[in-house]
């Protein structure tokens, strides 16, 4: 029997929440736990129910839920958060990968691709739905598409290409046969020429312009 995905709904407008809440509940393998409205309601809910996903609105009074998915990201780094944003913009994109989000999801998906993005964070694949990826290729990978490898080395490339997997820097190392010391090191370089500063970004990225 597939387990339920425990997931916790974040937005400070009830009626949204509802809506979602709906959406999500229509998929008989996930168990929507709580509502919150604020992000330090998120993280409070988050203290007490453990979901296994964590879906945040971006803009959320006081504490943004940027702001609320570091947060809990540090606290509770085994749980899935997925941010949902009206404003699919480069620089919003950003931010929720520095703040080490798993999803990106846009208000304007359909009720399908809500749900294959929260079965995707709970199996700890990075989702990002197709609008806000074109929007992030653009604006991330700037000039750099006639490096062609983007100045990458052969380890730094074949480090890269098991990152979208969820493996850790030890499992890469095991793969590839590198110590977890060299796997670490390759994947810092390749995210230094990259331009990124998080797992998360540099593995959207990686699918997002076929590296993988």
């Amino acid at each position: 029997m597939t387990p339920y995905i425990r997931v916790l709904v974040t937005d400070d407008h009830p009626v949204v929440r509802e809506g979602i809440t709906a959406i999500l509940d229509a998929d008989p393998n996930i168990d929507v736990v709580g509502e919150a409205g604020s992000g330090e309601e998120a993280i409070a809910h988050v203290e007490v129910l453990h979901p296994d996903v964590v879906l945040l609105d971006l803009r959320l009074p006081q504490m943004s839920g940027i702001n609320a998915c570091s947060v809990i990201r540090q606290r509770f780094p085994r749980i899935g958060t997925l941010m949902l944003t009206a404003t699919a913009t480069h620089s919003a994109l950003r931010e929720c990968m520095d703040a080490g989000a798993h999803g990106f999801v846009s208000k304007n998906v359909g009720p399908a691709t809500l749900r294959e993005a929260v079965h995707a964070v709970s199996r700890g694949t990075v989702f990002v739905d197709a609008q806000l990826a074109a929007t992030e290729c653009v604006g991330s990978a700037g000039g750099r598409r006639e490096a062609g490898v983007h100045g990458l080395t052969r380890q730094e490339r074949r480090v890269l290409e098991l990152l979208p997997s969820g493996l850790t820097n030890r499992g890469i190392g095991e793969h590839l046969g590198l110590g977890e010391a060299t796997v670490k090191s390759h994947l810092y370089h390749a995210m230094q020429k990259l331009g990124f500063s998080t797992r998360s970004a540099t593995a959207v990225f990686v699918e997002r312009e076929g590296l993988a």
